[in-house]
């Protein structure tokens, strides 16, 4: 493969330079050690001598441009130079940087029916689907108080099921335990995990549930209705109150499910090699490298 140099451009909310320390996949290598193995030189920062350029989309507050993001749009449109564009945030909180973007080379974790599909990347682990019947028989709910969500956690709670709800801003519920340091060791503990996505449109799917999964949490997702997983079938339940309350009964193919899935090679969707590759290969196939 040809050298090539890419440049990650600065944003204040997302950066790389965590990753390239993190296991690439199964076999521990790092990434640091993939990149240079595919010949990819990787910066930090708007290196002129690049090849190529990440852009990190971000939410815009108040809704108003920057300096910075003016500067971004300048560079894409005159400077002739391949680029990609993820999108982390939802739709209608990054309304801008949907609007300016162009669909060919845009990722997204909200794509709707006009961008293609940006999986956040994730660590492999073991679920110990063997020890699950030693977790707390209690359901774990990580995540911030938004109004919908104390709504049905009341609901669950004045239907008398168990559940331990974990954020950094307090719940007005008796089940808020206050902040979980550790998303995977805290999900870990229980035998149950809600999902709750911060977005219920355009098909926007965080890490959030594959990080419940590879806990081993029997979990129960909360999504955009129209959004369609087929790489996880039997992983998780799509969130009703049936469901809730037959958790039990039905919790034998969903275990089995999980087991299959992180043993398999179809984890690797969310894995570092997966997000690394895919931005690599897009350069690669680009019509003006």
């Amino acid at each position: 493969m040809n050298s090539l140099v890419i440049a990650e451009i600065p944003s204040k909310i997302w950066n790389f330079t965590p990753y390239f320390q993190m296991p690439v996949d199964r076999s521990g290598m790092t990434v640091s050690d993939y990149l240079k193995q595919k010949n990819i030189t990787w910066k930090f920062g708007d290196d002129p001598s690049a090849d190529a350029r990440v852009y990190k989309e971000e939410n815009l507050s108040n809704g108003l441009l920057t300096v910075r993001r003016l500067k971004n749009e300048f560079q894409k449109r005159f400077e002739k130079k391949p680029y990609i564009n993820l999108n982390g945030e939802a739709q209608e909180n990054s309304k801008i940087a949907y609007f300016l973007a162009d669909p060919k080379r845009t990722m997204s974790v909200a794509p709707g029916k006009k961008f293609k599909r940006l999986f956040f990347p994730s660590l492999w682990s073991d679920p110990h689907i063997e020890t699950w019947d030693q977790r707390l028989d209690r359901i774990c709910w990580i995540g911030r108080p938004l109004p919908e969500r104390i709504r049905l956690a009341r609901k669950i709670e004045s239907m008398g099921i168990d559940i331990d709800i974990y954020s950094k801003e307090p719940w007005p519920l008796k089940s808020w335990k206050g902040y979980a340091v550790d998303e995977i060791e805290t999900s870990q503990k229980y035998k149950y995990r809600i999902v709750f996505e911060n977005s219920m449109r355009n098909l926007y799917h965080s890490e959030k549930l594959f990080n419940s999964i590879r806990s081993g949490c029997v979990t129960f997702y909360l999504a955009d209705p129209n959004l369609e997983l087929l790489h996880m079938k039997d992983t998780y339940f799509n969130f009703t109150l049936n469901n809730l309350n037959d958790r039990n009964e039905k919790s034998v193919k969903i275990l089995d499910g999980i087991k299959k899935f992180m043993f398999s090679y179809e984890w690797e969707i969310y894995s570092f090699k997966s997000f690394f590759s895919t931005i690599i290969n897009y350069f690669l196939t680009f019509e003006n490298y």
